[in-house]
């Protein structure tokens, strides 16, 4: 230290006193969450053809599948799948069950396929509309009710509906978080999840799409209308665009995704990201922001934490955000009709978002809008893209992404001009990887169920802290969540 003159040592300290007050500034907790932040960076990933170890089925979550199964049907499969939870087929031709369990034994999806016919029961797909009726669990068949005590003890029926559906009358047993679905003769045929659609309802299979169309125009204006001006892109855009700080200027966002089946995650890391000091000037969201795309959804699960919150949201589509007929009608309402491919320039950088996942246009459409978005940038800028599937010309994602052949045009663009960051989701993890000389990053850790392919640093919840600094470099931090810790 002696040989350091007391006005350059003023001038070190300076410039080390706003990372120390960042770092300062991160909430380690938020309600019933712990946080911790750390260094970006995860290369650890379970290679995608070495299984995961399975050397035997757990015997509770065979007895489980035994009560469920029909009398006929043998358990001839399981696996242990990405999301650490295990997937058992029972069958008996034509009939052929599929249960999903979680290792404590809770039933998230329970699926029947008739192998001759290929009918399928899918809970989320199956009530028709305006068809659905409470009923007293007295009313519900006995047979139901006594395979959910042996299956389920734990948690018995709270409530129950008769519904008419695309495969005949279904009994809808409510216990803990899911839904079953019996045949009037008491055998469960399907199960689900309420968080991921189970009490969803649908339109007739003869219905006139029109009138389809008609409804769900008018249901999307009345559920939506109060806050497409405050949420439309274009709006926001303008809004932020009023005050970017120019080249040379530092500046803070953050960047999560698929967040859309954790009410508790998502409202609380909202209220994190609005603690940070300094707070971010806005929010990139990598798609899969509710489980289906519906009105509804967008009202009652993703607007309400945003109203709090006053930060700018940005997003690229995901799968489970396009609605009816895949073509982001609900979407679009709320977020602009460009809401699905656009750009804005922000601090030296150009933000690109693309619709890689919806019908609503070709993707060799979208490859030239990119081009051209990407050959427009301004000289100097900096350039982040941002998409909702991973490319499976990287080898470790392509088990869960977009295939290689349709990922090759997007990743050739990448690569040509020279972006400086690829955010994606879809994958439930944190993940890190460089192709073709381009940094990309995976964050899906927003609340949807983890992937468990990432390592302790990967397969968690959390968010990605992103900081530009003066001469332009982005510097990332990982945010991570973790339930129920001491705080």
């Amino acid at each position: 230290m002696s040989g350091i003159h007391r006005p350059h040592l003023a001038a070190i300290l300076l410039l080390l006193l706003p990372a120390a007050v960042c770092c300062a500034q991160i909430p380690d907790h938020i309600g019933d969450w712990r946080v911790e932040v750390g260094p970006a960076g995860n290369e650890y990933c379970l290679a995608p053809e070495r299984p995961v170890e399975s050397p035997r089925l757990p015997d509770r979550l065979l007895s489980i599948v035994r009560a469920l199964a029909p009398s006929h049907a043998d358990v001839t499969s399981w696996r242990l799948v990405y999301d650490g939870t295990y997937w058992i087929t029972a069958e008996a031709e034509p009939d052929r069950y599929e249960y999903r369990l979680a290792p404590n034994g809770a039933v998230r999806e329970i699926t029947y396929t008739n192998t001759s016919t290929r009918a399928r029961e899918v809970a989320y797909a199956l009530t028709i509309k305006d068809t659905r009726k409470s009923i007293p669990l007295k009313d519900v068949p006995p047979r139901a009710l006594e395979t959910l005590a042996r299956a389920v003890p734990g948690a018995a029926p709270r409530k129950a509906w008769v519904a008419s559906t695309t495969a005949g009358t279904r009994y809808l047993l409510a216990a803990g978080k899911t839904i079953f679905y019996a045949r009037p003769d008491g055998q469960i045929q399907s199960a689900r999840l309420v968080s991921e659609g189970a009490l969803e309802e649908n339109y007739p299979e003869d219905a006139d799409r029109d009138s389809v169309l008609e409804g769900i125009r008018s249901e999307t204006a009345e559920l939506l209308g109060a806050y497409r001006d405050r949420f439309n892109f274009d709006h926001q855009i303008r809004r932020l665009e009023s005050r970017s700080p120019g080249r040379g200027g530092r500046f803070r966002f953050v960047v999560m995704g698929d967040s859309r089946s954790n009410y508790d995650l998502w409202s609380n890391m909202l209220k994190h990201i609005s603690r940070l000091d300094p707070r971010p000037e806005f929010i990139i969201n990598t798609g899969d922001l509710v489980p289906r795309g519906l009105a509804k959804e967008y009202r009652d699960y993703l607007v309400p934490p945003l109203l709090k919150s006053n930060i700018p949201f940005f997003v690229a589509i995901g799968n489970h955000d396009y609605g009816f007929e895949r073509k982001a009608l609900e979407y679009r309402y709320l977020f602009g009709d460009d809401a699905l491919n656009y750009y804005f320039d922000y601090g030296g950088y150009r933000f690109i978002f693309v619709d890689n996942c919806s019908d609503a246009a070709p993707l060799e459409k979208t490859v030239d809008w990119l081009g051209g978005v990407l050959a427009g940038t301004p000289a100097g800028f900096r350039t982040i893209v941002v998409f909702h599937d991973p490319f499976g010309t990287i080898e470790k994602w392509a088990y869960h992404a977009l295939p290689a052949e349709q990922s090759k045009p997007f990743t050739d663009l990448m690569t040509r001009f020279k972006v400086d960051h690829v955010f994606c989701g879809h994958i439930h993890a944190y993940s890190t990887a460089t192709f073709g000389g381009i940094d990309y990053t995976i964050t899906g850790g927003g609340g949807a169920p983890l992937q468990d392919r990432f390592g302790p640093l990967g397969s968690v919840y959390h968010y990605v802290l992103c900081d530009v600094e003066a001469d332009g470099t982005l510097k990332q931090q990982v945010v991570r969540f973790y339930r129920n810790a001491a705080r």
